[in-house]
C-alpha cells in the first residue's frame, strides 16, 4: 500500500487542526511502511495503538472548537467520530499484525476514512471556525505585566547594582543584557534564583549579598494606576488573566504582591511554561487554564511584536501605548468596563 501524501487542499487553515491531521498522516504512513515489509509485530501493534489514541485526542479538539463556534452540523460530525471509534475498537479486538489480510483491511479502512473525512466533513466546518473570529464575544482579557500594569526601569536596577559592585552601570548593561543570556535563561526557567545570583555576581566580579541584590533587582516597578483601575472595572464583566515574561523573584516579590494580582482568573509565567513570548506556548497555557478559545480572548502587551504574535495565534492582540488608547481598542473588541 502506497503512502498518502499531504496535499494543500487538505488544509483547514485553523490553528493546530492541520498539525494534528499531519501527525495522524505520519502515523498512518509509518504503519503502512511497517505492514509492507517484515515489520516487528510488536512495533506494528504499538503504532496502531498510538494512532488510535491520537485520533481520540484529535476528535476531542475538533469537537471543542465546533461546539464553541456553534457549528450547525455538530451532531452528525460527532456521529462520524463515534462510528470511527466504534469500528477501531472492533478492529482492535481482533487486531493481529501477523495476519496480512486483517492488517490490510485495517489500513484500508483508516486510509479511506482519513481522506473522506478531511476532504468532506472537516472542510465543511472550517468556514464556521473562521467566522467565529469576528463574531466571538470577548470573554477574557489577558494582560502583560511589565510596562502595562506596572512600569519598570532596568536603569535603576543597573545603578543600584553598580553601587554594590563598583562596576559602571553602562558596563553592567553590556555584560548582563548584550553579552549574557542570564536574564532570558532565568525568565525561561533554565536557571533558578540561586544560579541567577551566582551568574550576575560572576559578571560583576564580586559576590553580591542576596538581600541587597534582591532589593536592587525588584525595586524598579511603579504600578500604572490607570490600567490597574481599568482591570478592576473589566473584571466585573469578563475574566482576566496574566501572561508575563518574568522571573521567580519578580513574580514572588512584585507581581504576587501587587494590588491586582488577586483578581486574575489565570496566571501564565514564562519560567513555569519554559518559554518566553512570543512563543505560542504561553498563549496556549492561558487558554487551557481559562478553558476558552483564542477568539474569545483579548491580549494586551506593550511590545507590538508580542501583540502581533497573539493575533497570529487567533487572540485579539492590542499593543499598549496609553490608557486612553487602550480603552478605545478594548471597546472596539466589545470589552465592557
Amino acid at each position: 500500500m502506497v503512502h498518502i501524501q499531504w496535499k494543500e487542499r487538505y488544509n483547514i487553515d485553523y490553528k493546530e487542526i492541520d498539525a494534528q491531521h499531519k501527525v495522524l498522516l505520519d502515523l498512518l504512513n509509518e504503519l503502512i511502511d511497517l505492514a509492507g515489509g517484515s515489520g516487528n509485530p510488536e512495533l506494528i501493534t504499538s503504532i496502531f495503538h498510538r494512532l488510535f489514541e491520537y485520533v481520540v485526542t484529535h476528535f476531542s479538539t475538533e469537537e471543542k472548537y465546533m461546539k464553541t463556534c456553534r457549528y450547525p452540523h455538530l451532531v452528525s460530525h460527532e456521529a462520524e467520530h463515534a462510528s470511527f471509534i466504534q469500528r477501531m475498537l472492533e478492529l482492535n479486538s481482533t487486531f493481529n499484525p501477523e495476519d496480512p489480510n486483517l492488517l490490510n483491511e485495517t489500513l484500508e479502512f483508516i486510509k479511506n476514512w482519513y481522506i473522506d473525512h478531511i476532504m468532506k466533513s472537516d472542510l465543511d466546518y472550517a468556514p464556521c471556525l473562521k467566522r467565529y473570529h469576528t463574531e466571538a464575544p470577548a470573554l477574557a482579557v489577558l494582560f502583560d505585566f511589565g510596562n502595562v500594569l506596572s512600569a519598570f526601569d532596568n536603569g535603576k536596577f543597573l545603578e543600584s547594582l553598580s553601587k554594590l559592585c563598583g562596576v559602571p552601570a553602562k558596563d553592567l548593561q553590556t555584560r548582563l543584557y548584550s553579552e549574557s543570556t542570564l536574564t532570558q535563561d532565568y525568565e525561561r526557567g533554565v536557571i533558578d534564583s540561586t544560579e541567577f545570583l551566582a551568574g550576575v555576581s560572576k559578571l560583576c566580579g564580586a559576590e553580591l549579598p542576596e538581600e541587597d541584590f534582591l532589593k536592587a533587582y525588584t525595586d524598579i516597578f511603579t504600578p500604572n494606576k490607570a490600567v490597574c483601575d481599568l482591570l478592576q472595572r473589566i473584571k466585573r464583566n469578563h475574566r482576566v488573566g496574566l501572561v508575563s515574561n518574568t522571573s521567580p523573584w519578580h513574580f514572588e516579590h512584585v507581581i504576587a504582591q501587587s494590588e491586582v494580582f488577586p483578581l486574575f482568573d489565570s496566571v501564565t509565567l514564562s519560567y513555569e511554561v519554559g518559554a518566553n513570548k512570543p512563543d505560542a506556548q504561553l498563549f496556549e497555557d492561558a487558554l487551557h487554564k481559562l478553558d476558552l478559545m483564542a477568539e474569545e480572548c483579548v491580549y494586551i502587551d506593550d511590545k507590538p511584536a508580542f501583540a502581533r504574535a497573539a493575533t497570529e495565534h487567533l487572540l485579539h492582540g492590542i499593543a499598549f501605548t496609553t490608557p486612553v488608547a487602550l480603552m478605545t481598542e478594548l471597546r472596539r473588541h466589545k470589552v465592557t468596563f
